[in-house]
């Protein structure tokens, strides 16, 4: 009969030697790689701030094309890059982002070429009315207001009024997207040849201004193709007495309602003096 013994005692501790080793071995690999990632935490930064920052890769004046509007300063300023920054701080995707929330920019391509080149060209959104809010703004084709005018602005463009104050904060967006509606319908007719002012009112609807003939054309809302070729027939037929004319109100659908100017009054006769 076989028996299984105790292992001998020299086996046992040669076991608990070799576990201890190994334990010692693992902890002495864990802290060289800690010291290994400590060392690198602090020594690589200041080492890749010096190599980014190094003046092989500053920048060389940013070439900047498309801008007719916007500075060369307002464009870096507001994206963040200037002459003479770290080429690896021109991130092209970041830069597009950032110019393309500008409310003047439209579309923008930024190019990054190694070492020390960055290209900017631009595409800026086109001004077609004049909205007055709080005061006046540009407003382009697709109803983006793109801000305040500057004091040497041109203001030879049509004006949408109507649309100031608290009360009419709430249509203020509608009602622009209609006066810019109406504007391309007359461009597209060619009915007048220049609008001063469109007006629009949140209940009695638009008001059209051209410059020739200075006549106010009441069109209220809807039918506006149709109601501004009567004005045309309207005014054709006072041919020669436009001038006459104070208002053509084409708000209803079986008539027009034509409102003469006030002709002055002759003046009377001066009173003569008693003498005394």
């Amino acid at each position: 009969m076989i028996t299984r013994g105790r292992a001998p005692r020299n086996a046992r501790l040669g076991g608990r030697l070799g576990w201890l080793r190994r334990a010692r071995a693992r902890a002495v690999a864990a802290l060289c790689g800690i010291g290994l990632a400590l060392g690198l935490w602090y020594a690589v930064p200041p080492a890749l701030q010096a190599f980014t920052t190094h003046p092989y890769f500053a920048l060389t004046p940013i070439e900047i094309d498309g801008n007719r509007r916007l500075t060369r300063r307002e464009i870096l300023d507001w994206v963040g890059v200037h002459d003479g920054s770290s080429i690896w701080y021109a991130s092209p995707g970041a830069m597009r982002v950032r110019l393309q929330s500008h409310p003047w920019i439209q579309r923008v391509s930024v190019q990054r070429e190694f070492p020390r080149h960055v290209s900017i060209t631009v595409q800026e959104r086109r001004p077609v009315a004049i909205v007055r809010l709080d005061g006046l703004n540009y407003v382009d084709r697709s109803g983006r207001v793109l801000g305040p005018l500057r004091p040497d602005d041109s203001r030879d463009f049509p004006l949408i009024t109507g649309l100031e104050g608290p009360e009419a904060e709430q249509f203020a967006a509608i009602g622009m997207r209609r006066g810019l509606q109406l504007l391309r319908l007359c461009e597209r007719l060619g009915g007048f040849d220049t609008i001063s002012e469109v007006h629009v009112d949140r209940s009695r609807g638009v008001t059209l201004f051209p410059q020739r003939p200075a006549v106010a054309v009441v069109l209220g809302w809807g039918e506006w193709r149709e109601k501004l070729m009567r004005s045309t027939r309207v005014f054709a037929a006072w041919t020669g007495q436009v001038n006459r004319l104070a208002a053509v109100d084409m708000t209803f659908r079986d008539q027009v309602v034509v409102k003469l100017r006030e002709e002055p009054r002759p003046a009377g006769r001066a009173k003569r003096g008693l003498r005394v």
